[in-house]
């Protein structure tokens, strides 16, 4: 059976932009939500749970919305068609609390488009306040290797007090 990701990618999308439009905190809260903006160019999104939600949104497999963005070019996939396999060091500007999060990372237009289109934002979302652990530059600048590279305001040092 020949897999439609374009009409899977349209019900992602509509889905997505729908559930913000009914809870806004589902996108770019720190410590709530399920996809942050980390940069203008990309989205990190937290794994299994941003798949799992959106495929429960849209009726679409968990398995089938990553193999969706994916296929697609809407889930950055580093040298080799690999995920990052590292957890990410994250927190928030102006503290001292570091998480390690299993992530990907989506681009951001795609989740900006399901916003504006659906979800009754007047433009794209706001870089969020949540960054890397400048430590991880290196490692990610590889896993981005060929394409844009996460800009330098993802990245930063916790609070020290």
């Amino acid at each position: 059976m020949l897999v439609d990701y374009a009409d899977t990618l349209s019900r992602l999308v509509e889905a997505l932009g729908r559930h913000y439009a009914a809870s806004p905190s589902i996108i770019n809260v720190p410590g709530v939500s399920v996809a942050l903006k980390i940069d203008p160019f990309y989205y990190l999104v937290l794994r299994p749970t941003f798949f799992e939600l959106l495929g429960k949104w849209a009726a679409v497999p968990p398995t089938r919305v990553e193999e969706t963005l994916a296929r697609t070019g809407n889930l950055v996939l580093g040298p080799g068609r690999t995920r990052y396999d590292k957890l990410l060091a994250v927190f928030e500007e102006g503290t001292r609390s570091v998480l390690k999060l299993s992530a990907d990372f989506v681009p951001a237009e795609w989740i900006d488009r399901a916003v504006v289109m659906y979800g009754n934002e007047p433009g794209p979302l706001p870089v969020s306040s949540l960054r890397l652990v400048d430590s991880q530059r290196e490692a990610l600048g590889a896993h981005f290797a060929g394409m844009t590279p996460l800009a330098a305001l993802a990245y930063g040092a916790p609070a020290t007090s």
